[in-house]
């Protein structure tokens, strides 16, 4: 009788019976999708995986790096600054605009409107 040994690897599951593939794993299955040249459905079916789970991973591994956006602006209008301000004015958009003479002002207002 001769016996046969054989390494079966067992893939880790979630609580809900999901597969879980490890981080490097993921980032070189997008890789290998993106050189590939194929569909996402040609490339997920040829490596026994959901498309919509391709779609994810390879969204996410689009975002790492990615800026965020900006969310505040300086707008500068070639005035010298003033220590103290003339004016302050909230519009009905919750904004606020000061400004340390008139023609500072209608030079923000002028922006804002735009």
């Amino acid at each position: 009788m001769t016996m046969i040994m054989t390494e079966v690897e067992v893939a880790k599951r979630d609580r809900r019976g999901r597969r879980i593939t490890a981080a490097a794993r993921r980032a070189e299955l997008v890789a290998g999708y993106r050189a590939s040249g194929m569909t996402m459905e040609q490339f997920a079916r040829r490596e026994g995986i959901n498309r919509l789970t391709l779609a994810k991973w390879s969204y996410l591994e689009s975002r790492k790096g990615a800026a965020s956006p900006v969310r505040f602006t300086e707008v500068k209008t070639g005035l010298p600054a003033a220590p103290r301000w003339a004016f302050e004015l909230t519009l009905p958009n919750g904004w606020m605009v000061r400004a340390a003479d008139a023609a500072s002002l209608a030079q923000l207002l002028s922006v804002v409107r735009s």
